[in-house]
């Protein structure tokens, strides 16, 4: 890959910020928030850059290209006025990618890249790489946060942050309906992860983590995925060793209906948005007593054989561990594997956060999601005081910022 930016990085460079930007109007609100958090740092002699990648495929329309040119004149204007030695912002214009591969997962790629070389630049194969997206707002310490927490855990590779959509800015009822019952959602599958006990028990979000150069190196950086592609860079992570979670930064995505991608936030909700349902359905949280069991077995299957202990799960487990193809894959896994606990990574490579996924969504026995949050906390041992909705997100957002976790 060829380097987009010309001018060498400032040597104490940490943190590189990376922000996909696709027609976004509002770009410089989150801009703003970033260089205010650079004035009077308690670290002046650590350099931040934010690379903003612009882009649209080749068969963009007039109007997409003529936003995103107009943007990019923007940005450069914002360049001169901002920059200092130890704050840069770089637009990087990548125009008329492949239709093939356009996307935000590409865009993302490509400014993970040019970070990833900065830092090889500067002989830093730790710096911290952060994405971020060009409708999103950040907390007060964005920043500062971020380079504490990873120079505090040495040995963290990557980490989700807290996340908060703005529902602030959703006058519609039926649209807020819809924000607040699929951020509940995102959170309740992290929950049942958690309590099932599964490795990759974490929210995939493109504007709310952070990885290390050297580990984004070390996984060929992002991919190019159309949507999805924080979904498989994260978990392709996890199967190294388990992500960082930092509760006290936040990112507050937009709230917004959109189109832009195959799946995601905008699309799910547009969905509901359009459609009749007056409840939000989700899996019964039996589902993760059920993932539980499977965990807790794991040593047994690299003892015995496979069909045995498929009788001991529950049966729709069971039914649908065998319809993946379990028999071939643990009869692999064990040739390959010298422990248990060797078997039980090799198992969850296996049946990885994608298929865990795909049981959670299954159109099984579906229940509303304040009804399911409610059983899954119970279940859990944890308070739950909430009667609505509103509430209820109210209180897994503290939940969220009460935990610190660390590999």
């Amino acid at each position: 890959m060829q380097p987009r930016i010309a001018k060498t990085p400032h040597p104490r460079l940490a943190l590189s910020i990376v922000i996909p930007c696709l027609d976004e109007p509002n770009l410089s609100l989150l801009l703003k928030q970033l260089h205010d958090q650079t004035l009077g740092q308690t670290m002046p002699d650590t350099a931040v850059e934010i690379l903003v990648i612009v882009n649209h495929s080749e068969h963009a329309s007039a109007a997409i290209r003529a936003a995103n040119a107009k943007t990019i004149e923007q940005l450069r204007q914002w360049q001169t006025q901002h920059s200092s030695s130890t704050f840069q912002l770089y637009p990087i214009d990548a125009f008329d990618l492949p239709v093939k591969t356009a996307g935000v997962g590409l865009a993302r790629k490509i400014a993970m890249d040019e970070a990833m070389h900065r830092f090889a630049i500067v002989d830093r194969p730790d710096g911290i790489i952060a994405s971020l997206d060009a409708d999103c707002l950040v907390s007060k310490n964005y920043i500062s946060g971020l380079i504490a927490s990873f120079e505090a855990h040495h040995d963290m590779h990557a980490a989700t942050l807290a996340y908060a959509h703005r529902l602030e800015e959703i006058d519609d009822p039926r649209h807020l309906q819809a924000m607040i019952c699929y951020e509940l959602f995102l959170r309740y599958v992290e929950l049942g992860w958690r309590h099932a006990g599964l490795p990759y028990a974490f929210t995939s979000i493109g504007s709310c983590f952070a990885v290390r150069a050297n580990a984004c190196a070390r996984h060929h950086g992002m991919n190019r995925r159309k949507a999805g592609e924080d979904f498989y860079f994260l978990h392709k992570l996890a199967r190294e060793k388990p992500l960082g979670h930092i509760p006290n930064v936040c990112v507050y995505p937009s709230a917004r209906i959109s189109s832009r991608t195959p799946f995601g936030t905008g699309q799910t909700i547009g969905v509901f948005y359009h459609g009749t349902e007056k409840l939000w359905p989700v899996a019964d949280p039996r589902v993760f007593d059920e993932l539980k069991c499977m965990r807790e077995a794991l040593s047994q299957l690299y003892h015995m054989p496979t069909g045995p202990w498929l009788k001991t799960l529950p049966e729709a487990l069971a039914i649908f561990l065998d319809q993946a193809g379990i028999v071939q894959a643990a009869e692999n896994m064990r040739r390959h594997a010298a422990s248990p606990q060797t078997f039980a990574a090799r198992f969850f490579t296996w049946f990885d956060g994608l298929t865990a996924w795909r049981y959670v969504n299954r159109d099984d026995g579906q229940i509303a999601i304040e009804q399911a949050l409610a059983q899954l906390l119970g279940g859990m041992g944890l308070p739950n005081r909430s009667s609505d909705l509103r509430s209820l997100l109210m209180l897994m957002r503290r939940m969220d910022t009460e935990r610190f976790e660390h590999d």
